[in-house]
This record gives C-alpha cells, sequence and structure tokens, in this order.
C-alpha cells in the first residue's frame, strides 16, 4: 500500500492539485496541522478526488490571526498521519478478511510527506524522532487490535520551505535510516514556483514516472486569431512508455528541462493529427498521462482537443532519415492514454533479409554452420538426473547453459573472417575441443588433425583465404598459414581451462608451430624465388606495352617514308625532260613486313637500334648474287679464273690444285 501524507503549507491548492492529480491509482490521505490535527479525507473511494480535496481545503479556510502561535505546531498533524497508517483501507480489510489465519501475509507501508518551515537542523531531528517514538507506540497499540494493522515501513519526507530572499537554515539531506521501520530525507525548497516543481520531481521518484515533452503543437494566438504558433506540453506517466524508446539510444531524443529540479524529458514531435485511427495502429502498451502544468493555455488546449474525440501521432525527432511514429495520443472513457506504437517489423510482415541485420548489409554469414550449432545445443527433456564432483545434483538448465557458453567462446559469424572452420581437415578439432572434458581418444585425435595440418603447410596446399576487399594476387602461401595458426591457437587457448588434456592439446599445437632451422631456411629460400617470380613477371608485363609501342612506331615511320618516296618519283615522271625513273622496290604493306621474332627476356637498346637499322637497310637494294648464293656469309671472287686455271674450291674459301 502507497500512503502520502502532508503537512501544512501557504500555497495549498498548488501543491495539493499537482501532486493529488498526478497519483491517480494511490490512496492519500491530508492533513492539515495548526493548534489541532484536521483530517481533509479519508481511505474511502468517495473521498479519493480533487473535489473532495478542494471543498475540504475551502472548509479549514484561512489561519486564525487571533490564534497563538506557540499553539500551531507541526507535531500534531506528524502524530495523527501515524495514526492513519494504521487504519485498514478496504483493500486491506478485503485481503485480511480473505487469508484470515495468514492476515499477517498483507503489508502496510507508506510515506508521509511533511511540508513545513522548520527552525534548524535539530528541529529537523526532533521531528524524526517524534515520528519514530508514535510509531513504536502505535505499533503497540495495532498488536492487540483487529481494526488496527502494524506499521511495517514508513518514509519520511521533510520539504522546509522558507521566504525568497532569506537564506535556508536547513541543509538538504539525503535519505537515512533512522530505524528498522522508518527512513527519512530532507529538501530545503525556496516557498512559491520552486514547490510544485519539487512535487513534481519527486512525484517522479516516489512512483517511478518518466516525462515526455510534445514540441512544435500548432496553436492560434489569442490576441491574432488568423495567426498560430508552436508550443510545448510536459506530460507525465508510467516510465514504461519508454522502454522501447530508449532502447534506440537516440541522442537527440532526451532533452533537459527548463526547471533543472525536474528528471530530463523525452522530446517527441507532433505529427498532423488523424480522425478515427485508433484501431488502425498496433499498439503495445497505454498509459495514462498527467500535464504538469495543467492549467497553462498548451496544456489546456491539448487536453480539450484530445478529449473531442481526436487522436494525436507523436514521431521522434531526427536529424537525417525518414520519420519513425512511436505514440499516440487519445482519449477513452473521458481519460487520456499515451499509446506505445510498435516501430520495428511487424509480425504481419515477410521476415528481413539477413543482410538487413545489425552487421549491415553483410551476406557470408555461416548459415549452414549456424543450422548445424542450433542442432546441437537444443533442449530435450532429461529423464535421469546426474550429480556433479562435489556430489551436488546437476540442474539440467545450468548444464545447457553451461554447453552453450562453451560452444560460443570463438563462433565467427562471418565466413571471410574465419580460416580453420573453412577446413575440412580441422573439424574433428573443432569438434572435441569445446567438451568439458577430453578422453585419451580425443587428444590423440586432436593430435592427428595438427599433424595433419603440419603436412599441408610442408607440401604448401591452398588454403580457403577470403580475398574479399584485397587487390591483385591475395596474401602470400606463408602469411596464410600464419593466420590459420594463430586462428586455431585462439580457439584452442579458450578452452585451456575445461581440462588438463586440453592442455596437452595446446603443447602439441605450440611445438609443431616451432619449426627447426632447416625448416625455417627452406620457408626463406622458397621465399625469395617466389619474391624473384614475381619481379621477373612484372617486367616482362611491363616491357610488352612498350614494345609492341615501339613497332608500331617503327612500322609507322616506314610507310611514311615510303608514301614520301612514291610521291617524288610520281612528281620526276610526270616532267618533259624527265629521264626514266629508276627501278624501285614494290611497295610493302603492313601485313607483309614480319614482325622481329620475340626474344625471351628483357633486350638491350643496342640491339633494338640494330634490328631497325638492318630492317631499314634491307627494303633499300637487291642483295647480290653472289651473297645470296655464299656460304657462312662469304662469296669466293673470281670463280671462272680458277675454273680454267683446274683448282677446286673449298668451302672455307682456300683453293686447293687438283
Amino acid at each position: 500500500m502507497e500512503v502520502e501524507r502532508d503537512g501544512l503549507s501557504d500555497d495549498a491548492n498548488t501543491w495539493v492539485e499537482t501532486y493529488f492529480r498526478v497519483t491517480h491509482n494511490t490512496k492519500v490521505n491530508f492533513i492539515v496541522s495548526d493548534s489541532r490535527a484536521h483530517t481533509l479525507n479519508s481511505w474511502g473511494q468517495e473521498d479519493q478526488n480533487l473535489q473532495e480535496l478542494m471543498a475540504a481545503l475551502a472548509a479549514v479556510g484561512p489561519p486564525n490571526p487571533r490564534m497563538d502561535p506557540e499553539c500551531c505546531s507541526v507535531l500534531h498533524g506528524l502524530v495523527e498521519a501515524v495514526e492513519v497508517l494504521c487504519k485498514c483501507t478496504d483493500y486491506q480489510h478485503e485481503a485480511r478478511t480473505t487469508l484470515m489465519e495468514n492476515a499477517d501475509r498483507v503489508s502496510n507501508r507508506g510515506r508521509i510527506i511533511c511540508i513545513t518551515n522548520a527552525k534548524s537542523d535539530s528541529h529537523v531531528r526532533m521531528l524524526e524522532d517524534c515520528v519514530q517514538e508514535t510509531i513504536h507506540e502505535h505499533n503497540k497499540l495495532a498488536a492487540s487490535s483487529d481494526n488496527l494493522m502494524q506499521i511495517q515501513h514508513c518514509e519520511l519526507v521533510l520539504i522546509h520551505t522558507y521566504t525568497a530572499g532569506e537564506d535556508s537554515l536547513v541543509s538538504d539531506r539525503p535519505r537515512k535510516d533512522i530505524s528498522l521501520a522508518l527512513t527519512s530525507e530532507v529538501h530545503s525548497v525556496r516557498a512559491g514556483r520552486q514547490l510544485p516543481a519539487k512535487l513534481t520531481s519527486l512525484v517522479q521518484q516516489h512512483f517511478d514516472l518518466a516525462s515526455t515533452t510534445i514540441t512544435n503543437i500548432p496553436m492560434k494566438e489569442e490576441q491574432h486569431a488568423n495567426t498560430s504558433a508552436n508550443y510545448d506540453v510536459e506530460l507525465l506517466h508510467q516510465k514504461d512508455a519508454h522502454t522501447e524508446l530508449l532502447r534506440s539510444v537516440d541522442p537527440h531524443l532526451g532533452s533537459s528541462n527548463r526547471d533543472s529540479a525536474v528528471k530530463d524529458t523525452v522530446t517527441l514531435k507532433w505529427c498532423t493529427p488523424r480522425t478515427n485511427n485508433v484501431e488502425l495502429h498496433y499498439c503495445t502498451g497505454a498509459y495514462r498521462i498527467s500535464p504538469v502544468d495543467v492549467n497553462s493555455r498548451p496544456s489546456s488546449c491539448l487536453t480539450n482537443f484530445l478529449l473531442n474525440g481526436r487522436s494525436v501521432l507523436l514521431e521522434q525527432p531526427r536529424k537525417s532519415g525518414s520519420k519513425v511514429i512511436s505514440h499516440m495520443l487519445c482519449s477513452h472513457g473521458g481519460e487520456i492514454f499515451l499509446h506505445v506504437l510498435s516501430s520495428v517489423r511487424s509480425i504481419l510482415e515477410d521476415p528481413p533479409s539477413i543482410s538487413e541485420g545489425c552487421g549491415g548489409r553483410v551476406t557470408d554469414y555461416r548459415i549452414t554452420d549456424f543450422g548445424e550449432f542450433m542442432r546441437e545445443n537444443r533442449l530435450t527433456p532429461v529423464m535421469e538426473r546426474g550429480y556433479l564432483m562435489d556430489g551436488s545434483m546437476e540442474v539440467p538448465l545450468e548444464r545447457a547453459k553451461s554447453q552453450l557458453e562453451r560452444h560460443t567462446r570463438y563462433w565467427p559469424m562471418i565466413i571471410s573472417q574465419t580460416t580453420i572452420f573453412n577446413m575440412q581437415a580441422v573439424v574433428p578439432l573443432a569438434s572435441l575441443i569445446v567438451k568439458e572434458s577430453l578422453t585419451d581418444d580425443d587428444v590423440l585425435n586432436c593430435q592427428k588433425t595438427i599433424y595433419n595440418l603440419v603436412d599441408m603447410e610442408r607440401k604448401n596446399d591452398h588454403l580457403p583465404i577470403s580475398t574479399v576487399g584485397t587487390r591483385g594476387k591475395g596474401s602470400k602461401r606463408d602469411e596464410q598459414y600464419r593466420i590459420m595458426w594463430n586462428e586455431l591457437e585462439t580457439l584452442v587457448r579458450a578452452h585451456l581451462n575445461n581440462s588438463e588434456k586440453h592442455q596437452r592439446v595446446l603443447e602439441c599445437l605450440l611445438a609443431c608451430r616451432s619449426k627447426p632451422p632447416e625448416e625455417e631456411e627452406r620457408k626463406k629460400s622458397r621465399r625469395k624465388r617466389e619474391d624473384k617470380e614475381d619481379k621477373s613477371e612484372k617486367i616482362v608485363k611491363d616491357y610488352e606495352p612498350e614494345k609492341s609501342w615501339q613497332d608500331t612506331e617503327r612500322l609507322k615511320g616506314t610507310l611514311e617514308r615510303e608514301k614520301e618516296e612514291l610521291a617524288e618519283a610520281e612528281i620526276i615522271k610526270d616532267s618533259p625532260d624527265s629521264p626514266e625513273p629508276l627501278n624501285k622496290k614494290p611497295r610493302v604493306s603492313i601485313g607483309e613486313i614480319q614482325p622481329p621474332e620475340k626474344v625471351k627476356g628483357p633486350i638491350s637498346l643496342l640491339a633494338m637500334w640494330t634490328n631497325r637499322i638492318n630492317t631499314a637497310n634491307s627494303r633499300k637494294h637487291q642483295e647480290f648474287a653472289g651473297r645470296l648464293s655464299s656460304v657462312n656469309n662469304k662469296a669466293e671472287l673470281y670463280q671462272h679464273l680458277k675454273e680454267e686455271n683446274g683448282m677446286d674450291t673449298h668451302e672455307n674459301g682456300k683453293a686447293s690444285r687438283q
């Protein structure tokens, strides 16, 4: 049972309306204290409304100026508040009657809020002692009575008010335990506008409420009916209305209130109101609201607008992207509710694509492996209970959680982020290492898997390394195996503390990774040879485009020279006094010119220039007959004279007499 108690205040209408209006479902009893205590209402439901309370306050009237100030004390109200707390409400009486023998199970807890003007901190301690002694005495009376209940716990909230222009003589103090049945806290507030703001802050703390500010509400001005302005209205409601909203962790949602005494508020933007659309939205919750400043013109206009059957959609303020409608305001049965709309994907829609997850547009998830993972960790009924090593009974749920934790210690979600889980050779070790304990056969199988990987590295076998996002040929083979060994060591170390035999697997892995010196030298020589081959391939690739360009330029130059010579010959032939032109070599087309033979490896600049000169000179004259019939590019001169003298010739050019 939540119970609220209040003492004397100069501005009673303001703070009573502020606090009592928000605590709609909580029973509140108000007491005014002067020379005696005046109880304004009872625990009955007929007295728990604002109209009855205002009528009772009007009946009390202002303080009597002829009354002795020494006779007026807040102690009368505090004693009366403890007495009222011991009385049963209708709900408590019904519960005690139903339980009968177990009537002690019905709890009786309450809160006393005392608004007064204390003289000093010692005066505050005197009020706390008074409440503590009164609770102790009334609990003794309630123990021997059937109509009263003992107070199990009471919260005393003392609000010290002082006039403007004066300094507070009482210091604030957080909640403090006075005894097992009483806790106390002290707040010092300046009288006036600060008091309702303080009570609004306290009501949020006491009843776990949250604040929502609706911005950009269009309203017409009173003086200028043709113009409108945007206003803001702050609402109080249960904190559960912000549960889904705060999960998004959007920094633009929260904003500090203009009054520092009130908690931060969540800002929602007004949307164009709609009619008859209350049933068209998927709603996950509805909570009563109460305006913070109920008498202001914006709050009054918004309340009247909603009570006339209209509804308003509220959206989250965002700097970019499409708007998200998260809440809706509408009235039901004369009361206004804040509806929480589902801003996530509806169950009636198709399931989302896997590329639309929290990781972005990722398409290489290990979907098949995840299906195997779910089958291996499926919950089944337990027919026989087991026992742990210490003799205690094993809880099946805890065993299932432990297995799930072991299987997910190292489990990459994306194919491109793992190497060992893409290799069939590592499957035996990966399936055994997640066990809680290993047998000798399991250790042997894990060691065989490691030896197979060592053999694969010795043979320089290919590994399934992802090349997504890389250019060129990718990483070297040695680098691929280094990545594989590092990931395998990470997997084994994640399960190192499972048992002692897991340590044996790690020792075998570390021993295989530390290779002998001759193996390292062999790897270095192979790496140098691969680097040299890559460099030679790069040089050849760079030379081939340059060589083809040079050949093309040479052929173009030859054809241009032939065209010029042919044009000169035509001019000379057409002249009347010109002699007969010389027989020129027939024109050669580009297709008839044989390209030079390709030379393997790089070619020097001298060789390129020599080939060009030889090719150009070969086209300018007709070869000698003797050179055509020569041997080793050497021709014999005066052969007819030697034949007449009877001398024979040999290939080497030396003559011999027959």
